[in-house]
């Protein structure tokens, strides 16, 4: 598995510590809340972030159509302190991705939990 930091530069250097926390860690579908760290699997690689890194988070739900299917996909957005862009990591369910929104809000109160219309449109 490789690890991946979400946003640069992240201060563990040890792959060992971020894999402990990572089997360690409560799954709740593609995301795993570790005690220091939020954890996303995605094939073979997994990204991460530290808790404090995170200032705001959110759920977006994107639909479309496939002939006469509907489609629905659901996004867990995270905007870090040092990303230039949203991190847009994809849910396979609603349900998972607003239980790591719940575990959030619960835990770090200094998260800003919901989606916030932008003060400016362009």
């Amino acid at each position: 598995m490789k690890f991946i930091a979400l946003a640069a530069p992240e201060t563990i250097t040890d792959k060992n510590i971020l894999k402990e926390e990572f089997k360690a860690a409560k799954q709740v579908g593609e995301g795993r809340m570790g005690e220091h760290h939020f954890f996303y699997r995605y094939f073979i690689s997994v990204k991460y972030t530290s808790y404090e890194k995170i200032r705001h988070a959110f759920l977006r739900e994107e639909s479309g159509e496939c002939g006469e299917f509907l489609l629905k996909e659901f996004y867990l957005i995270l905007l870090l302190e040092d990303a230039k862009e949203e991190c847009k990591l994809r849910f396979e369910r609603r349900e998972n991705a607003q239980a790591v929104l719940a575990f959030l809000g619960e835990n770090y109160p200094q998260i800003e939990i919901g989606y916030k219309k932008p003060d400016k449109m362009i």
